[in-house]
């Protein structure tokens, strides 16, 4: 399959050095205990590096070789900053067991080049999550689960090929037509879209065999300008023809839970999953999956469901004994009639040394939120976001605040309830929440 042979063409070239271009390349590979992008400590270079021990553009971006980049990742990796990859053989490669996961809401990765045809920029054989991706005339393959919380744009030729889950919360952008969704998967993938597909108009031309016939795809209409004004353009709107274009509805059934958040995070030795449903429609288990590539997953342990229910419902389990190195988390929902539906991924990072506990629990209304936060980093700010990612507010904190600590943040009197994103900014990362109150 294309994949496949694609996949293995660019791993045989990267461990070979490159051959015959090595002069005109870095490769930057993620270190096994991965980091930050802008950490140095993160990589390892090779084919020289023209003094840049990170994968961030050389002091002068005049040249086509500005972002000619391979980077591979192989390991746990945050997106600390946006970056583009631009020159005529950069790449972006994450391995089974690799992920790339954004800091903050608001990372971007971008791919293309006006001067050679498209090709492909970016090959996924873990998990990647960041706020909004882009092509201009280039090519992916997506082989583990993705996820944008805002927005995808293909542009010029532009082809996605999706042999796992691809979720975007908020729009997919077409710009100057030509581009196309595909899979080799034969009804096995996904791409679900809670925004629509936008276009320059709203032409049943612009999105034309968009879609795999063997692809399933749900665009669920919801209103949304995410990534329509990074992109420039005007008269962008939503394109009624798209769903003519969909062999295999992705949306035919309602999911049996609808699902506000699912958590796992590191707890002395084990890691700490937390969940917490919205309503039940028929609900009979949620099972706890884990996966050691983000591709392939085993059950951990498995609860009741409510079976039925209009209330917010809370579940928690432990993986008392999980393996040493990155590992991902899933929940697999079970109808009472056998039908299935999956959670995001999460990724967590193990030590031999025990994990890092890092901890928030936030509850209260939404005209009064109180936080409680457990941190071994020391915090400097609060922040607090709407379920689009909107900051509605953030507070500094005094120096030095680290370790058990409690904060109250007031929205106002006039804030409604609903899902809302709780950030605590530390000095080793960024702790994040998804809530719904009252």
């Amino acid at each position: 399959m294309k994949t496949s042979i694609l996949s293995l063409a660019l791993v045989a070239a990267t461990s070979i050095g490159l051959a015959g271009r090595a002069h005109a390349q870095t490769t930057f590979t993620s270190k096994p205990g991965g980091g930050k992008w802008s950490d140095p400590n993160t990589w390892v270079v090779t084919n020289g590096s023209n003094g840049r021990l990170a994968p961030t553009p050389p002091a002068t971006t005049r040249t086509q070789a500005a972002t000619n980049d391979i980077i591979v990742i192989t390991s746990a990796v945050i997106l600390n900053q946006d970056y583009s990859v631009t020159g005529d053989e950069g790449k972006i490669l994450i391995a089974a067991g690799g992920s790339l996961v954004e800091d903050a809401p608001g990372r971007t990765l971008s791919f293309g080049s006006q001067n050679k045809p498209d090709e492909t920029r970016l090959v996924t054989n873990g998990v990647l999550r960041v706020s909004s991706l882009s092509f201009y005339k280039a090519d992916a393959d997506i082989n583990a689960p993705l996820q944008a919380t805002c927005s995808i744009t293909l542009a010029n030729q532009s082809t996605l090929n999706v042999d796992s889950n691809v979720a975007i919360d908020g729009n997919l952008v077409l710009l100057q037509g030509n581009s196309y969704i595909t899979t080799d998967a034969s009804a096995s993938a996904s791409l679900s879209i809670d925004g629509c597909v936008m276009t320059q108009g709203n032409g049943r031309g612009l999105v034309r065999n968009l879609f795999d016939t063997d692809l399933r795809v749900c665009i669920g209409g919801e209103s949304s300008d995410c990534g329509v004004a990074a992109t420039g353009v005007k008269g962008l709107e939503c394109n009624s023809y798209a769903t003519e274009q969909i062999s295999l509805n992705g949306c035919a059934r309602p999911l049996p839970v609808q699902l506000v958040s699912f958590t796992a995070r590191s707890q002395g030795s084990g890691v700490q999953l937390n969940w917490t449903t919205a309503t039940e429609l028929h609900a009979a288990s949620f099972t706890v999956e884990r996966s050691a590539d983000g591709t392939s997953f085993q059950p951990v342990t498995t609860l009741q469901a409510a079976g039925t229910s209009t209330t917010t419902r809370t579940y928690s389990a432990t993986d008392a004994i999980p393996a040493v190195g990155t590992r991902y988390y899933r929940l697999r929902q079970t109808d009472l009639d056998g039908t299935v539906a999956f959670s995001q991924v999460v990724p967590v990072v193990a030590s031999t040394g025990g994990l890092a506990q890092q901890e928030m629990a936030v509850y209260g209304t939404a005209t009064a939120l109180t936080i409680d936060m457990q941190l071994t980093g020391v915090c400097e700010a609060v922040r607090i976001m709407d379920s689009m990612g909107r900051v509605l507010r953030t507070e500094t904190l005094p120096a030095g605040q680290t370790g058990t600590f409690r904060r109250q943040v007031t929205l106002g009197p006039s804030a409604p309830g609903g899902v809302y994103i709780v950030q605590a900014i530390t000095s080793t990362g960024v702790v994040s929440r998804r809530v719904l109150v009252q």
